[in-house]
């Protein structure tokens, strides 16, 4: 058997790495500070070294072949360890003049940015974040494509299923039927065909065809009456507050809204799984020192059970259930 090992050229290997972190060329080729074309060029002799394509061209960039995942699941703890000795981490938030790009809806940056922006204005007050829309239907595309390093939202329990989605809870998002007090279902037993017949609004954002609940009632063989789709939650209340319009939406909206004294939460027929919202990232960026940095103080500051309410709600909720925010 030919022995690889012997004829190859280690510093292949840091080409190798930057490729498996990056899943793109040119952003490895930045990553390790050579022309595109060195890039190209050394993944030629890797190859050729190895007698595998390691890596194959997609629209995003390339992807690892079940060879070069073999292969670095074996070589990235050494080589992690290799570059911690060579190269201590010394990141400072302090002094740390970067940008990070974050992915988040209206929703979570309402909960998120004022006491993160406190936080990051003393810690680290050089450090640029820049905010785009969030939706988890577009994380690949986010993560490969957008230069997204993580996103915080909501996210369906198989989201760490996907290849190389990394995920670390937050809270959990808890859904109800939002309406007006006066609503003419807002007394007395909402059955399912009221339900259905009502007048809905719901919020669908980026990457999403339908909004989630609709996808659940279409897997009971059901369809409600959905008259309008926002594309951002901030104004939803505003307008189950000033039409007959109903949704089933987080009921932690309530927190923070101005219309929350005249609404109610009740119980839909159909109930809306509980979702989890957290911190969402790719686990090339696992060991990039701002990253993961970043990602501990949010953890830190908001892992918990429920949606951090930032003041107490003013409506009172109907049959909410046991540990939703009002």
């Amino acid at each position: 058997m030919k022995d690889n090992f012997r004829t190859l050229d280690l510093n292949l290997l840091r080409v190798f790495a930057a490729l498996m972190a990056e899943g793109n060329v040119t952003r490895a080729a930045d990553r390790l500070a050579l022309t595109q074309p060195a890039v190209s060029n050394a993944l030629s002799r890797l190859r050729q070294s190895l007698g595998d394509a390691l890596f194959e061209k997609t629209q995003f960039g390339v992807r690892p072949t079940a060879r070069a995942r073999e292969m670095w699941s074996v070589i990235q703890p050494h080589f992690d360890a290799l570059r911690t000795a060579v190269s201590p981490d010394t990141f400072d938030p302090l002094t740390y003049s970067g940008s990070l790009t974050v992915a988040m809806s209206d929703y979570t940056v309402e909960r998120v940015m004022p006491r993160l922006s406190a936080f990051l204005s003393q810690k680290a007050p050089h450090l640029r974040l820049d905010l785009v829309q969030y939706s988890v239907s577009n994380l690949p595309t986010m993560f490969d494509k957008e230069g997204v390093d993580f996103a915080i939202g909501a996210y369906l329990n198989d989201t760490s299923q996907a290849s190389g989605i990394r995920t670390h809870e937050l809270w959990q998002i808890h859904s109800s039927c939002l309406m007006r007090k006066d609503h003419k279902l807002a007394k007395g037993r909402l059955t399912l065909q009221k339900f259905l017949n009502a007048r809905h609004v719901d919020v669908r954002l980026p990457g999403m065809y339908t909004p989630l609940y609709d996808n659940l009632l279409s897997g009971h063989g059901l369809r409600r009456n959905l008259v309008l789709t926002l594309n951002h939650y901030s104004q939803a209340l505003a307008v189950i507050d000033q039409s007959d319009c109903i949704g089933v939406l987080p009921t932690s909206l309530m927190d923070l809204s101005p219309y929350a004294s005249s609404l109610v939460s009740v119980e839909p027929p159909i109930p809306m799984p509980i979702r989890p919202l957290g911190v969402i990232w790719h686990q090339r960026r696992d060991a990039e020192p701002a990253h993961r940095w970043l990602r501990t103080a949010i953890v830190t500051m908001f892992a918990r059970g429920d949606a951090p309410p930032r003041r107490p709600a003013k409506a009172r909720t109907a049959r909410a259930r046991p540990g939703t925010p009002a």
